[in-house]
């Protein structure tokens, strides 16, 4: 069903960004090698001693105050946990002043508007048992704990959480996977949650670490991804459209059976690699990595055998970004060894003829075991890095990507809400093309990956060296229906420095 769309723009001007930006705008047509595609990737530290301190584990983005920039929340175990408000580019930590400092080990986040007020609210997940795991409502950029309130109270060894719309009724709906427990969801009842997990069929008993929820098979509802520890079989929870969901994974091929108890899939990572307008998904492993290709009619093939991609690495959490602009996407993979603090992380670039290792020696001493996300925190164009050690002697850096300005500028960032501009459209898909050569590519709005966690922000596209408007389609699950609408002739360069705003249902 068509539906439809209006677009705008949301201006922000953050020091950082100006200051990169020397003389006028460049032309959408610069040459490649005048914007450096050819340099390696390059990372600066940000404020390293503010993230120095050890222990952190899982790490989400999102503009918790309204104020047109992404903040971090990072989750720690030994200390307590620190939400990095930024402040045109630079960070301070506020987490005790808006009472997020929680003590408890904390191993998942998870940003979502439920209330539907306008600001994102936090779900957090503990690893310990007989501690409740937190749902706190954002009032006005301060934070109180309701999830004994709204239905939502539960403990155990708290993996992937995701705010997500399952059922296509406009609001959020709550998701959590369990190490040691069966996996719950929560339907959102005008703010206050009804746990469905037994109606729904969805309440795997595996144990589960990350979870990707993404449309699989083209009908516009959101499926589960499961990937399961400890040698259990991965799921993949196709949606009816009913309220149900069925286990399709065994039957697609992808549920890896008769893996040892010391091997089973971690982090998951969605994205379209291959610029071919859906959606594949990458599964970071104790064991081989493994990259599902799609291929388009809702089944998948492994692509990663052959490829870097299928390193057996020990590998926790992944995250894809275009981190040079070129118009592939580019994968994050970090490693864990209990015996390592810095245990070696990858960087492999995507492109047409596959992938390549392009880590920087510099990065390679600040790695991370768990937590890695992507986000353009100082509006330049181009994509930074977050990243979390749990290990004693780790850390959790923050990596501002340093590419010419020429090249960071050749992008877009897209933001997708509803028609009362809040942001509860997680899991719709969003695909560019270039009309003048047919570039395609889609993103999907954060449903969780990385490690355990959620943000809530816009898409980034990096535009391979070329010139002329863009379309863009979005595609989304609402009264029972897939709902697509698009836009054309968008100027990417009329969007430099800041977010262009999608809002959908509005005539």
């Amino acid at each position: 069903m068509t539906a439809s769309l209006r677009w705008t723009r949301l201006l922000f001007l953050p020091v950082l960004a100006l200051a990169a930006c020397d003389g006028d705008a460049p032309s959408a047509d610069d040459s490649e090698a005048a914007q450096g595609t050819d340099l390696s990737p390059a990372f600066s530290r940000l404020q390293e001693e503010m993230f120095s301190s050890p222990g952190a584990q899982t790490n989400a983005w999102a503009d918790y105050d309204g104020d047109g920039d992404l903040d971090l929340f990072v989750g720690f175990r030994g200390a307590p946990n620190r939400l990095y408000r930024s402040d045109q580019g630079s960070f301070v930590d506020v987490a005790a002043d808006v009472g997020l400092a929680a003590a408890e080990e904390t191993r998942a986040a998870a940003w979502g508007d439920f209330d539907q007020d306008g600001d994102p609210d936090l779900y957090i997940g503990f690893a310990a048992l007989g501690i409740d795991n937190r749902l706190y409502r954002n009032d006005g950029g301060t934070f109180v704990d309701v999830a004994g309130d709204v239905g939502v109270a539960q403990s155990g060894t708290t993996r992937q959480p995701a705010f997500i719309d399952y059922d296509g009724d406009g609001d959020l709906d709550l998701f959590v996977a369990f190490r040691d427990r069966p996996n719950t969801l929560f339907r959102n009842d005008g703010g206050s949650f009804t746990d469905v997990t037994d109606e729904s069929g969805i309440g795997d008993e595996r144990r589960t670490v990350g979870v990707s929820w993404f449309d699989m098979d083209g009908d516009g509802d959101l499926d589960a991804f499961v990937a399961n520890q400890n040698g259990d079989e991965d799921g993949f929870f196709r949606n009816n459209g009913d309220g149900t969901f069925d286990d399709v994974a065994a039957a697609l091929g992808m549920n890896q059976p008769g893996r040892a108890e010391d091997l089973g899939s971690v982090g998951t990572a969605v994205a379209d690699y291959d610029n071919d307008g859906d959606l594949d998904l990458f599964v970071a492993s104790y064991g081989p990595d493994v990259l599902w290709q799609n291929q388009g009619d809702g089944t998948f093939v492994d692509a990663a055998p052959g490829t870097p991609l299928a390193g057996d690495h020990h590998s926790v959490a992944a995250d894809w970004g275009d981190v040079d602009n070129d118009g592939w996407l580019d994968l994050y993979v970090d490693t864990f060894l209990a015996s390592e603090a810095e245990a070696r992380d990858y960087l492999f670039r995507g492109g047409p003829d596959g992938f390549r290792d392009v880590l920087p020696a510099s990065m390679l001493e600040r790695g991370a075991s768990h937590g890695v996300r992507f986000a353009d925190y100082d509006i330049d164009g181009d994509v930074d890095l977050s990243l979390t050690n749990n290990h004693a002697d780790g850390t959790h850096p923050l990596y501002r990507n340093d590419l010419p300005p020429r090249q960071s500028v050749r992008s877009l960032q897209v933001a997708v809400v509803d028609q009362a501009g809040h942001w509860v459209r997680a899991g719709t898909t969003v695909t560019l093309r270039r009309e003048s050569d047919g570039f395609t590519s889609a993103r999907l709005i954060d449903t969780g990956g990385g490690y355990a966690s959620q943000g809530v922000g816009p898409v980034h596209f990096g535009l391979p060296p070329g010139a002329g408007p863009v379309s863009l389609t979005v595609a989304w699950f609402e009264a029972g229906e897939r709902r697509t609408s698009t836009v054309s002739g968008i100027q990417p360069e009329a969007f430099r420095f800041q977010w262009l705003v999608l809002q959908l249902g509005v005539g």
